[in-house]
């Protein structure tokens, strides 16, 4: 009998560990659990270090993982696994992810994800069992501006009784949430910006390759994740419009496309000698490209994924061209640098043609601008993107917030 009841529990526990999520308080209590839908994705390169940097940084600390967006990134989900194996035999971390199935044990002193979906998602289970929570509102991920079902999300988790704090990385987000009463400002901690990879802080530029000085093409990159047919949104039909423009006038100007487009999404036959695509790529691969690169456009749009989407300024693609000594060309239509001075650190533009082709018509024939604002961008970007200004805050934040619910 014994032996049968024994395998009977045996038989409920392999059906649940395959199928849905039970969370439980087990006797171990962790520090801080963290939860996400893409982790360890080389290609989400703060990520892996925001998550990495906090697992180091408390020892009982585990995240717990459903890569439901993995489809996003068109990456097999199978690959999930390898990518585990690879991200505990990179940093020395085994037995740290979980999957978000089967009895997973909740315990802990604060809960931590990023993006409205995210933490929306495990609401109902925090409430249930009233695990304090932190997370950060990026842009996208569920979060949209006068928008009816993001407002109700935001107010919905911020009004939650376990709800301690939320991290926002654009003032444009700060002066949302207080304007519109979602929450109040005590609860607010602004940190501008996102977290790095610190590998990209100590490049070596040593081979950097740039117009005139080593090579005698001019080379413009545009990276960004395909999310519409044209991507409208991230400015890619603009993109291609001024590439056939300043291929017309500069022969020696070449174009390299890095994310989810192709040359089947908008025709580029009459400049196909000039241009090269090279899918996602990692962060690292990445760096490897930038350090080929004069130029990074980023002519992105509000707005253009329905109503209220944005983009947070400047993208993570953004930041590690600059640290690369690319210069960038970026859009700001809702005004939210704060930090940054146009002209030398980056050079701000319009989401047209004509912009990016003025632009690039300047640096080609002063280059000298050009070496500036990249010397002048590095500096600034690395002091903006250290662990010291990115995450001793949100450790800091953690660490109080923990203090407080004990």
């Amino acid at each position: 009998m014994k032996k049968k009841l024994r395998n009977y529990f045996l038989l409920i526990k392999q059906f649940f560990s395959k199928t849905i999520f039970v969370p439980y308080k087990g006797i171990k209590k962790y520090d801080i659990l963290i939860f996400d839908d893409i982790f360890p994705h080389p290609i989400s390169g703060f990520r892996l270090e925001e998550f990495t940097f906090l697992l180091n940084s408390f020892r009982k600390s585990k995240i717990v993982v459903e890569p439901t967006a993995y489809k996003i990134l068109n990456t097999p989900v199978e690959n999930h696994q390898k990518h585990i194996q690879q991200f505990e035999s990179q940093f020395k971390l085994k037995n740290r992810i979980e999957l978000r199935k089967g009895f997973v044990n909740i315990n802990t002193k604060i809960f931590y994800c990023v993006f409205l979906h995210n933490i929306s998602a495990n609401l109902h289970w925090l409430e249930k069992y009233k695990i304090p929570f932190i997370f950060t509102l990026y842009p996208g991920g569920g979060f949209k501006l006068e928008e009816t079902v993001s407002d109700s999300a935001l107010k919905r988790v911020c009004a939650s009784p376990m709800f301690r704090k939320v991290i926002v990385t654009q003032q444009i987000t700060y002066d949302y949430l207080v304007q519109k009463k979602i929450c109040d400002p005590e609860d607010i901690k602004f940190i501008f910006g996102c977290v790095v990879p610190q590998i990209s802080m100590v490049k070596d530029l040593s081979n950097k390759k740039s117009y005139l000085k080593n090579k005698k093409t001019f080379d413009i990159c545009f990276c960004a994740a395909k999310y519409t047919s044209k991507g409208e949104d991230k400015g890619y039909d603009v993109f291609i419009e001024s590439a056939k423009e300043i291929v017309s006038k500069y022969d020696f100007v070449n174009f390299h496309i890095v994310g989810g487009f192709n040359e089947k999404d908008i025709d580029v036959s009459e400049i196909k000698e000039n241009i090269k695509f090279y899918g996602y790529q990692n962060f690292e691969v990445l760096g490897s490209i930038y350090q080929n690169m004069d130029v990074l456009v980023s002519p992105n749009k509000a707005f253009k994924l329905g109503k209220g989407g944005f983009d947070g300024f400047p993208l993570g693609t953004v930041v590690e061209a600059v640290l690369n000594g690319v210069v960038v060309l970026i859009t700001d239509e809702l005004k939210q640098n704060t930090l940054f001075i146009e002209n030398e650190d980056l050079i701000i533009i319009d989401s047209t043609a004509k912009s990016i082709l003025e632009h690039i018509i300047e640096l080609i024939e002063n280059p000298e601008k050009l070496y500036g604002i990249s010397r002048n961008g590095i500096q600034k970007f690395k002091e903006v993107y250290s662990n010291k200004t990115q995450m001793e805050p949100r450790i800091v934040l953690i660490n109080n917030v923990i203090a407080e619910n004990k």
